[in-house]
């Protein structure tokens, strides 16, 4: 029985001391942000063009455009060059209007991968950019600006998405913000793939 009591008193004083150890910091509850923007294309069908509502799929040179895809149930959007026929495929998808009206620090946040991406080329490609005089209407018209996203190169494993954290600009009113793709459908050292998921923007504080 002494020996039962001895190994709860040493228990008792080993939690005692490990949790004494333990910072006010290690219990405090993470901020939580709500995006006040999200697309994550679940409600993608397979196969298609890009139709989402307020969503502009426009390409600027060739005739393909982004497509919706699924897969393991999970959607997301993409764009390949292989097959398409064309020399050049310069392609943009541009999100419906956000308003940033009331945010401090607008938080960016998307997740991009890549597959059959042969070599790092400004000819096989996707930048991501932001508008704030897109009509909605006439994409080479607005002023685009690229932002420093993470987009995964050629020895990046096909399929890995790979996330980007990017500050924008405090500003009222709308901004757009387009994923523009390039890639040629009859050079094969040029037409990799690349897809996009999981974009949010949140408000910092």
């Amino acid at each position: 029985m002494k020996k039962i009591i001895k190994n709860i008193l040493i228990l008792t004083s080993t939690i005692v001391l490990t949790t004494g150890c333990v910072s006010d910091d290690d219990f405090d509850i993470p901020k939580l942000r709500v995006p006040f923007f999200e697309e994550n294309f679940e409600t993608a069908t397979n196969n298609t063009n890009l139709d989402l509502t307020d969503w502009t799929n426009f390409a600027e040179e060739g005739t393909w455009l982004w497509r919706e895809k699924t897969f393991g149930g999970n959607g997301y959007a993409e764009f390949s060059a292989f097959g398409s026929g064309s020399a050049s495929n310069l392609v943009w998808l541009v999100s419906p209007a956000i308003n940033l009206n009331g945010y401090s620090s607008p938080i960016l946040k998307f997740s991009v991968a890549q597959h059959h991406l042969d070599v790092d080329s400004p000819d096989n490609s996707l930048e991501v950019l932001i508008s704030t005089d897109y009509d909605g209407t006439n994409v080479l018209a607005a002023t685009w600006t690229a932002v420093n996203a993470n987009i995964p190169n050629s020895t990046i494993s096909w399929y890995q998405f790979v996330k980007s954290t990017v500050a924008l600009p405090s500003t009222n009113g709308n901004i757009h913000i387009a994923f523009k793709f390039k890639g040629s459908g009859t050079n094969t050292a040029l037409d990799g793939a690349f897809q996009v998921d999981n974009i949010l923007l949140y408000n910092e504080n």
